[in-house]
Parts: structure tokens; C-alpha cells; sequence
């Protein structure tokens, strides 16, 4: 009984020693991960900046507007603009409108994510398309800052409750 098996071992051994393939399969796997997009959130509810006393001389009102993000999910080395525009502030009852030349927007301290270098480039006020922060990304990132908007009150101005639109872009 046992050269049998000495037998049958050594018999097993010649054939695995002369290349004859065992039972199995091997499958090549692969997968895509795909870029996203480049966007921007900002609040969407309406932001008081305050109160001001009508006076003889000119004054301001200004708060923060709320947590600004910039998401660039395209991957890669990338760059953006995050840019701002203001309405007029009209007045209701309707009176004389505080233009968007007198609107300022102040960054503030901009969080960002590892793969992201972003700042904030000098604006004078937001009468057309303004750049407020500059991002040069490195692969997935985001991009977070608060803003002060500041309305710059003329002197003698009518009472009343003030209103307009800013709006942020990303290209």
C-alpha cells in the first residue's frame, strides 16, 4: 500500500513538474472614474445687512452674505474665476436707487482643500462682472469664503427698505 503512494506521488509531481496548467482563469478588470463639473453655491434666502438712521452725512450698512463655495470636480490641473454682480438697491416705497458702484465686497479668509490655491483679487465695487477669487486647482477641490457686503448710504437719503441682487458665476 505504501509504494502506491509513493507511487501516485511521484506521478503527480512528473505531471505538475511538465507544465500541465491546474483549473482556473484569470479576467483583466477595469474601471472609469470621470471628471465632474466646476460650480459655485452661495445662500439663495434673503441677507439683512442692517439698519442705518437716515442722516446729513453719508454711511454704510454691511454683514456678512453667507457661506460661498466653489466645487471643481473636473480633475486634473485646473483653473476658475469665481466672479460677482450687483443690482441697484431700490427702495420700497420707490424712491431714488443706490447703484451698484456702491456696493463693496470684501472676501474675507478663504478655506480651501488640499489640491487648491485660490485668492482673492483687489474689487472696487460690483458694477459689472467682478473676479473675487482666483482658484488654480491641482486635481478634486473646493474653495470656501464668507463675504461682507458693504452699501456705501449717501448723505439725505430717504428712509426706507432697500433691495437688490448679487449673484456669483464660476467659469
Amino acid at each position: 500500500m505504501m509504494r502506491k503512494l509513493i507511487l501516485l506521488a511521484g506521478a503527480v509531481g512528473v505531471f505538475a513538474a511538465a507544465g500541465v496548467p491546474t483549473a482556473g482563469a484569470a479576467t483583466p478588470t477595469t474601471f472609469t472614474v470621470t471628471g465632474g463639473a466646476l460650480t459655485i453655491s452661495a445662500p439663495t434666502a434673503s441677507v439683512s445687512l442692517g439698519t442705518l438712521g437716515t442722516s446729513n452725512t453719508a454711511g454704510t450698512v454691511s454683514g456678512p452674505l453667507g457661506l460661498v463655495t466653489v466645487s471643481d470636480l473636473r480633475g486634473g490641473t485646473t483653473t476658475w474665476v469665481a466672479s460677482v454682480i450687483s443690482t441697484a438697491f431700490t427702495p420700497i416705497p420707490a424712491n431714488t436707487a443706490i447703484p451698484a458702484v456702491d456696493v463693496s465686497y470684501d472676501t474675507g479668509a478663504i478655506t480651501q482643500s488640499a489640491n487648491v490655491v485660490a485668492s482673492a483679487p483687489a474689487t472696487t465695487d460690483l458694477t459689472g462682472v467682478s473676479p473675487v477669487v482666483n482658484g488654480a486647482s491641482t486635481g478634486v477641490s473646493t474653495a470656501s469664503w464668507n463675504p461682507t457686503i458693504t452699501v456705501l448710504i449717501p448723505a439725505n437719503f430717504a428712509p426706507g427698505v432697500y433691495s437688490g441682487t448679487i449673484t456669483h458665476s464660476v467659469a
